[in-house]
């Protein structure tokens, strides 16, 4: 007879800070950019991104679920929203995946970050 927990592997990997959920692999970034949320634009460092989102760190308080823009080399004002903020910390996912031949011209003009933080 097999054990009824024989299934619940995927619920141990959920709860394991080691195992990366994220549906996009990020890269390390050092950039500061600015974000427009309520027609006010404050300034950002975005400290990772993907094709789908970013995270960067905020001064300010944006708001979960608030639609915003954020600039982007060769994108310019780019639409997202808000996933998460905690402590400083912002996460965004774009609004639409940014395409991979414009997400390489991007990231060639991004300078990449050396250490995580």
């Amino acid at each position: 007879m097999s054990s009824p927990f024989a299934n619940l592997n995927h619920v141990l990997r959920s709860r394991d800070p080691s195992v990366d959920h994220r549906r996009a692999t990020r890269d390390l970034v050092d950039m500061v950019s600015h974000v427009t949320a309520r027609g006010r634009t404050h300034g950002i460092k975005i400290i990772n991104i993907s094709a789908l989102g970013l995270m960067c760190r905020s001064e300010e308080e944006l708001l979960i679920g608030e639609r915003v823009t954020v600039w982007l080399p060769v994108l310019k004002d780019y639409p997202a929203e808000i996933r998460w903020f905690e402590d400083g910390r912002v996460g965004m996912e774009f609004l639409d995946p940014i395409k991979p031949r414009l997400y390489d011209a991007i990231m060639a003009l991004i300078p990449p970050r050396q250490t995580a933080w």
